[in-house]
């Protein structure tokens, strides 16, 4: 491998824990707080069976200029990710290109089709925080709004779930045959189920306020370990790899 192509493959493993940074602050900001029904009688009590949200404890307390940053960072920050598709494309280019160009494909499309998923929640966020500050003859059409918006949320949130996910699975499957740049044990690291979980169980571990910040940033936790794992197990590889 020359100079530059290690160089590049460096880069791009350095983009793609740049991504997951600002991606983990998107969701601290947009999903990081933690509303109570006693706070927001109104949404979490009165209306509570007429709002299928998921997320609405995380974002009622926030601001709107604190949603909308955490809706774009992450919006502006998504071509760091592809960087790092092609960084984990160079990792397992050797195994073929068929195998190198599914896990390419999948990750790419996946992290392609993310920001939408993640911006969405702002937009829903503000429809139910309108609904406190208008007259209660608009309610019913905001709750309604809301619903709408919320199926097309959980579209636009699972399509690149269950995509990046599969190109996990790809990638670790790709590691455990061999001949990828990865030696076979980074497979027990290098899937969905060891990410997520790590993603998921490390907040809980941290003090507050950074515990209910992070709380909702599981899926980029494991994204920041899988390329802070892979840059450096890439960072220096064996000169005649191709």
């Amino acid at each position: 491998m020359t100079t530059s192509n290690l160089s590049a493959i460096r880069l791009a493993g350095l983009a793609g824990i740049l991504g997951a940074i600002c991606w983990i602050i998107g969701d601290a900001l947009i999903v990081g707080g933690n509303a109570t029904p006693a706070d927001y009688p109104l949404l979490m009590k009165d209306y509570a069976d007429r709002i299928a949200f998921g997320a609405l404890a995380e974002t009622l307390s926030s601001s709107e200029t604190r949603l909308a940053a955490g809706a774009l960072i992450a919006n502006i920050a998504i071509p760091l990710y592809l960087a790092g598709s092609w960084h984990f494309y160079r990792g397992v280019k050797p195994a073929g290109k068929f195998t190198a160009g599914l896990v390419f494909a999948l990750l790419v499309c996946g992290n392609a089709w993310s920001p939408l998923g993640h911006a969405a929640f702002y937009f829903i966020a503000m429809v139910y925080k309108t609904v406190m500050v208008v007259p209660e003859t608009a309610h019913g059409a905001l709750l309604e709004l809301g619903d709408r918006f919320h199926r097309v949320l959980m579209i636009a949130w699972l399509l690149p779930i269950v995509t990046l996910a599969l190109g996990l699975v790809a990638l670790a499957v790709a590691i455990v045959r061999g001949r990828t740049l990865y030696p076979r044990w980074a497979a027990a690291v290098l899937n969905p189920v060891t990410l997520m979980a790590i993603g998921i169980a490390l907040p809980y571990l941290l003090p507050e306020p950074m515990r209910t910040w992070l709380h909702g940033a599981g899926i980029n936790i494991g994204w920041l370990l899988a390329y802070a794992l892979s840059t450096a197990l890439l960072w220096r590889v064996p000169s005649h790899s191709s």
